[in-house]
């Protein structure tokens, strides 16, 4: 960026308000947008979320687990990849986690 009054290189300046390119020739720029950096601290510590148990929050379709009869699981879609595919389908239980892949849609 060069001054518009002399044309020499402007130099970045600190002040109180922030850095500014400035002429070293001490001309102003009054046509620069220049824009001030803000640092914002937050006014309250952030909380961290602790989970209670390990229960899965998105298990809420009915699906009795195999490996642990938990009667909760989280309904998983994948999109087909190509157009003459159908969707694929998966449930994972609430409680173990374990992944069932299903036959078709299910709706």
């Amino acid at each position: 960026m060069f001054c518009k009054t002399c044309g020499t290189l402007l130099l970045p300046k600190k002040t109180s308000y922030g850095k500014w390119m400035a002429c070293p020739n001490g001309h102003s720029q009054p046509e620069m947008q220049q824009k001030a950096t803000l640092q914002i601290t937050p006014n309250q510590p952030m909380e961290k979320v602790v989970v209670g148990d390990s229960k899965n929050f998105l298990a809420v379709h009915d699906h009795i687990c195999e490996k642990c009869g938990y009667g909760k699981a989280e309904l998983l879609e994948i999109m087909p990849f190509y157009s003459d595919e159908d969707n694929v389908i998966r449930m994972k239980c609430g409680n173990c986690g374990k992944v069932k892949q299903l036959d078709g849609k299910v709706m």
